[in-house]
């Protein structure tokens, strides 16, 4: 892609100069703070990551976890129990607050194997894992 621009720094901590750059963002399988942000989600991060965007930008997570498998990082890192209430809820406003206008789903185990990254189709064909997938789009605040 000849307009791409791959930036290596860390969510808390993202460069100024990429403010209002992008038209879209994508956010595939984190971990660590990362998915904390996107998941618990830690407004001021996503604030952070609105900032990089063009009004009507486009945004893609998608990012999973499963207790019996990683009950220690759930612990470690706070992160919340996945139900439709909760994304519903807790997570949708909070990306609206951000300023993305977004719409969530589960993922199945297909639908992740046909991500172009060798760490979804080992996850899709490891352990069951819940996935969500929010898409949207960046209005504003």
């Amino acid at each position: 892609m000849p307009n791409v621009l791959f930036v290596h720094a860390n969510v808390e901590t993202l460069p100024q100069e990429l403010n209002g750059v992008a038209t879209e963002i994508t956010i595939n399988l984190p971990w660590g703070s990362l998915l904390k942000a996107v998941a618990t989600p830690d407004l001021a991060i996503l604030k952070g990551i609105a900032k990089l965007c063009k009004t009507g930008a486009n945004l893609r997570v998608i990012f999973g976890y499963d207790l019996a498998n990683e009950k220690k990082t759930i612990e470690e890192l706070g992160l919340p129990l996945i139900t439709s209430a909760y994304l519903d809820n807790t997570l949708t406003c909070a990306y609206r607050e951000a300023g993305f206008d977004i719409t969530w789903c589960y993922l199945s185990q297909d639908e992740l194997k046909q991500l172009p990254t060798a760490w979804a189709k080992k996850l899709a064909y490891g352990k069951e894992r819940q996935f969500i997938q929010i898409q949207g789009k960046y209005v504003g605040e």
